[in-house]
């Protein structure tokens, strides 16, 4: 009998796929790369957190339901506890939609460039993906999108707004067009709704087929990774037939619980980094040979006339780390940077102006 060679065993579509690469942390950099908030917990809120943790039975699992988590989130959002899906990160939400809805064959549709793990996600699954591309400046081209909608007929549409890398939104009016004419889900990926002040959540009262993610992680606790889905109550039971059990750990679950309490400085720092993103804006502005795009989100999108990939290594000379996107499609040059502290995002300012000689 013949065997195998090993990566035949492999599926085609995996084989494909390049892995995502969150970049290793290194020490002494000011990290501006990945869109975290840039606050760690005060003390005070440490120790609350502590002594949840110190109740954990580490020798039991966790909460399978997360019915507490569930039960506060839903209370925050005014939404029914069944009504939410909870996932390691939006990016398990993502994979379970599809999952649950998308045979291989069908098509995963999304404006491009955005979030890549919608494409990453769509085809280790034998999905076939559809990019349509953003305007020039990489504003929403609603006709282009409905044109594509109607020739295609996707299962599912990702709607990224704020739009990772590109900072930029769909209007609720664009959002309820796209509704419209859609033959599958539409999902509304509002990871980075917190810094742009507005949210299709009143929708899903009459709009069965609109589905929307979130993310904790955007709004200052990353580390937990954890994500949820609000939809139809109908569907969400149908996502947690293929939701793995125990996927949020206890350790999560019950830090998630303490610091979702404590609304007064979660949203202090969002206003913060709202205050900061506009002064952030206005620096790139004023440095001659860089080109920064609106941003809704907690970061920038900018284009340097000097090669990226240059001005990305001359700023981690000079301990700045941000994200070089120049080998994405239509990014060329492109970069994006997280709005940090006052003091980092000063330092990256100049840092950047050093860069650009």
């Amino acid at each position: 009998m013949t065997r195998l060679r090993l990566l035949d065993l492999v599926k085609p579509e995996v084989l494909s796929l390049t892995a995502y690469r969150a970049g290793e942390p290194r020490p002494g950099l000011i990290k501006l790369d990945a869109n975290e908030s840039p606050f760690p917990l005060p003390e005070e809120l440490r120790k609350e957190v502590r002594g949840a943790l110190d109740q954990i039975d580490v020798h039991r699992y966790p909460d399978a339901e997360a019915d507490q988590l569930r039960a506060v989130l839903a209370a925050q959002i005014q939404v029914a506890p069944g009504a939410v899906v909870l996932g390691n990160g939006s990016d398990e939400l993502i994979q379970l939609l599809l999952l649950a809805t998308s045979a291989p064959g069908t098509t995963v549709l999304a404006p491009v460039p955005t979030f890549s793990m919608y494409e990453l996600i769509a085809r280790a699954q034998g999905v076939r993906f559809e990019g349509v591309p953003l305007g020039p400046r990489f504003e929403p081209d609603l006709p282009a999108l409905i044109e594509a909608i109607e020739q295609l007929r996707p299962k599912v549409i990702f709607l990224a707004t704020p739009n990772n890398p590109t900072g930029g939104v769909f209007s609720e009016a664009e959002i309820l067009k796209i509704v419209a004419v859609a033959p599958g889900l539409v999902v509304v990926d509002e990871a980075y709704g917190s810094y742009a002040g507005r949210t299709m959540l009143p929708h899903l009262v009459d709009q069965e087929r609109l589905v929307i993610l979130r993310s904790l992680s955007k709004i200052g606790l990353a580390g937990l990774r954890i994500g949820y889905l609000i939809a139809c109550p109908a569907l969400a039971a149908e996502l947690e037939k293929v939701r793995l059990p125990f996927n949020l750990s206890s350790f999560s679950q019950a830090a998630a619980v303490v610091l979702l309490n404590h609304h007064a400085w979660i949203d202090g720092n969002i206003r913060e980094i709202i205050r900061e993103r506009e002064r952030l804006m206005g620096r790139l502005g004023a440095i001659s040979g860089v080109e920064a795009f609106p941003s809704a989100a907690n970061f920038i999108l900018f284009r340097t006339t000097r090669p990226g990939a240059e001005v990305f290594e001359a700023l981690l000379q000079q301990s700045v780390l941000v994200r070089n996107l120049g080998s994405v499609p239509c990014l060329h040059n492109c970069l994006r940077v997280t709005v940090g502290t006052e003091a980092e995002n000063d330092q990256f300012i100049e840092a950047l102006t050093k860069a650009l000689g």
